[in-house]
């Protein structure tokens, strides 16, 4: 096992890129005793090198509490001192030495725009819940699974060793719960880690199609330059979009707001949840909308599923009250900042209206996802 001793690469990663070794700029240190990964509260799974065969983890400060942060990887970037380099074939050991696993684990998967990261500050109020918003190295995952599923075997079992890295206790014997909130695209990854943790508890949440295109113009200012690439890269993009192949004809990659790819993007993700429920896997639907409406109710019924104490539901509802995404690239003050020319909404209708009637059961913006609490 190698550390080495970083620094910032000069320009720093898109914000919203998926994680990578070559963020850092970094000098190879001294090799050191693998331990030190379990031990260390604030040493973190950070992403995988599956050029070099090995995983990396970050160093941070011990006073830094990286679960605080709105977006756990751009936090782990920001805050990282050193870099450890673990070889692949090495973290299986470095998984069973971890003397008290998390006893409970809960998987949030969303549509993106939807309250998932509030709802994971809601979890992170509760002193026994360890939450993470987005560790990325799942988003990594994603690219690596065969579409043919010719390797889910050992992505199955990459899954599972990432998942208890994370969720290593910050605290021994402080935490028995962890919340993983993933990149919507992510629920991939959905029947695997259902099947490498079958007694977890899984929440989704979803939003009206139109509002989530509109909140995505506002919030991703960079997508109108990466359209070219997309469309040219079809094939790489269907794994993290898989309904991408499939309506590539009917997509204006042309169109900068990206009306097009984002309704297919939140299609995909809706599509893949109701698989998941097909597959018989015992799940919580959440309606964004339903969620704001009356967050004591919602959240209260999400505990209860989560088997977590009712009593906890006023102090974690408090969070309703701030912006959960404050201090990130996507908080509200930084996104009043942009000037983005937001489409009419009748403009933004007809689209994504144009697009879902090629679904055979999505076909509205305001589907409602089967046993949607409310």
């Amino acid at each position: 096992m190698l550390k080495f001793f970083t620094f910032k690469a000069s320009n720093d990663p898109d914000p919203l890129s998926i994680v990578k070794l070559q963020n850092f700029d970094y000098i190879e240190g001294e090799n050191i005793n693998p331990q030190i990964i379990i031990e260390s509260p604030n040493i973190s799974l950070y992403c995988l090198d599956p050029q070099n065969q090995q995983a990396i983890f970050v160093e941070t400060p011990l006073d830094i509490q990286l679960s605080n942060a709105p977006f756990f990887y751009q936090a782990q970037y920001e805050y990282a001192q050193r870099l450890i380099a673990v070889p692949l074939e090495d973290l299986p050991q470095l998984m069973t030495a971890i003397e008290e696993p998390i006893e409970k684990m809960i998987m949030i998967y969303s549509v993106g725009r939807c309250g998932s990261t509030l709802l994971s500050k809601v979890f992170n109020q509760i002193e026994t819940v360890l939450s993470l918003s987005e560790p990325d190295v799942f988003s990594q995952i994603v690219g690596l699974r065969n579409p043919d599923g010719s390797n889910d075997t050992e992505i199955a079992q990459l899954l599972k060793i990432c998942i208890y890295l994370l969720s290593k206790p910050a605290l021994k014997g402080k935490q028995s719960c962890c919340v993983l909130k993933l990149r919507s695209f992510c629920i991939e990854l959905g029947d695997l880690i259902y099947q490498a943790f079958p007694d977890s508890k899984v929440i989704f949440l979803y939003r009206n199609a139109e509002a989530v295109v509109q909140s995505s113009i506002s919030a991703f200012v960079y997508m109108s330059t990466m359209l070219p690439t997309i469309a040219q890269n079809i094939d790489l993009y269907s794994r993290f979009i898989p309904l991408l192949k499939e309506y590539a004809s009917d997509i204006d990659f042309t169109d900068s707001t990206a009306i097009d790819v984002y309704t297919t993007a939140w299609l995909s993700v809706m599509q893949r949840y109701r698989f998941l429920q097909q597959q018989g896997i015992s799940t919580c639907t959440i309606r964004y909308e339903n969620l704001v409406a009356d967050p004591q109710k919602i959240v209260s019924a999400i505990f209860d599923y989560c088997g977590l104490s009712l009593a906890e539901v006023s102090h974690a509802c408090q969070v309703f009250a701030k912006d959960s995404q404050s201090g990130s690239n996507l908080s509200k003050e930084n996104l009043s900042k942009h000037e983005i020319q937001i489409p009419d909404i009748l403009e933004i209708r007809q689209k994504v209206n144009k697009l879902l009637q090629k679904h055979p059961e999505i076909k509205t913006p305001d589907f409602w996802v089967p046993d949607t609490l409310s």
